[in-house]
This record gives structure tokens, sequence and C-alpha cells, in this order.
């Protein structure tokens, strides 16, 4: 900057004192409006998502599992309505037993009765069920090699009626059976109220 010189006396003016300030942080970046001259557009604000209501979803497990539950408790009485479903929880694991019998530890032999063969079934009839149960015959059928039967026939059992969880023994015999006679197969003929069912069945193989 050059020195100014006074006019009237001609001699070189005293110098001036500028004032002058220093910052030592840096040049800040400009606002909207110093660059584009128009004030800046709000941002746009999120609206908030709508909560998703879960008690629909709730309500639909809930249903799921009290069905089920039913399905499972129910189902001796849901196959006396539509026995052909027995066959379904038969695949699930979940046999139905219409009779509420079971047939345990049956075996057969061939005993010496003099000079003739006879064959002796042997087995328990148990009632499963928390009350008393009727007891219906048992059925035995004799089967070859190749599944056909060769013959059956029916036995009475010890006692007409079970009371709840009782267990019986029984003994059924043939006297010449079949020679060719590979197994024996056992189960309850049908009762009354269950003959649309199948029964439980269990076979033996002869000794």
């Amino acid at each position: 900057m050059g020195v100014a010189h006074d006019r009237g006396s001609g001699g070189p003016a005293a110098p001036r004192e500028i004032a002058a300030e220093a910052s030592s942080d840096a040049l800040g970046a400009p606002s909207y409006d110093e660059l584009w001259g128009r004030p800046a557009r709000p941002a746009a604000r999120e609206l908030p998502k709508p909560k998703r209501d879960r008690w629909p979803i709730f309500a639909t497990i809930v249903a799921i599992i009290i069905g089920a539950t039913a399905l499972i408790a129910m189902r001796e009485r849901i196959v006396r309505i539509f026995p052909p479903l027995s066959t379904a929880y038969r695949a699930v694991g979940l046999p139905v037993n219409l009779a509420g019998l079971e047939l345990r530890d049956v075996h057969s032999r061939i005993v010496m009765d003099g000079a003739r063969k006879v064959l002796v079934t042997e087995g328990e009839i148990v009632n499963i069920r928390r009350e008393q149960n009727r007891v219906p015959s048992i059925t035995l059928a004799i089967r070859g090699a190749n599944g056909l039967d060769r013959y059956s026939w029916t036995a009475p059992t010890p006692k007409s009626r079970l009371d709840a969880g009782e267990r019986i023994a029984f003994r059924a015999r043939l006297a010449s059976p079949p020679e060719d006679g590979a197994e024996v197969l056992v189960r309850f003929a049908r009762l009354d109220e269950a003959k649309a069912a199948p029964t439980p069945s269990v076979k033996s193989g002869k000794r």
C-alpha cells in the first residue's frame, strides 16, 4: 500500500494504522443462501412406519395349537365317526385303538397230546382304558409261508369285562393244526360298536 502525502505541508504524511484481525479457524463452507440466493427447502420428514398388529398372528397360532390338541385327544371319537381317518392317525404314529384293549406277550407252540399235535397260543389281554371295558372273543388264524390263511377259528376269553387297567391271561388250543402253518395271527373279534374300524392284532410264530 502506498504512503499518502499531505498536500498542504508538502512533506510526507505520518503512517496511519489499520486494524487487522486474524483467525486460525478454517474458512467455513458457504451457506445455501450464499450459493444460490434462495432459502433451502426443508428436508422431507420421514413418516413413522405404521405398527403391525400382531394379535391376528398370535390368535392364529393359538387356534392351530388348540385344534391339533383336540385332534389328538379326541381321535378315538373322530375315528368312530369317520373310520378312514384311522389310517392317517397311524401314519403319524398315533394309532387309534377303538377297542381299548391290547394283546401282549403273545406266543404259540406245538405240543403233543398223546399221538396228535396241538397248537397252543397264549398271551395277555390288557384294558388300557380308565374305565371298565367289554372284552370280545379272540380270532386266531394260521397263515402259511405265502401269507395266506390256512385255518381260522374263534376262542372265548376268560372274562367278558375288565376293570380299568386290568389284565388277564388267555389260552387257545387247536388240535391237528395245518402242517404248513408258519405263523399265528391273533386279533379281537369285532365289537358291535366298532365294526367299521380295524381291531388290534398280534402275530406269533409257531414253535
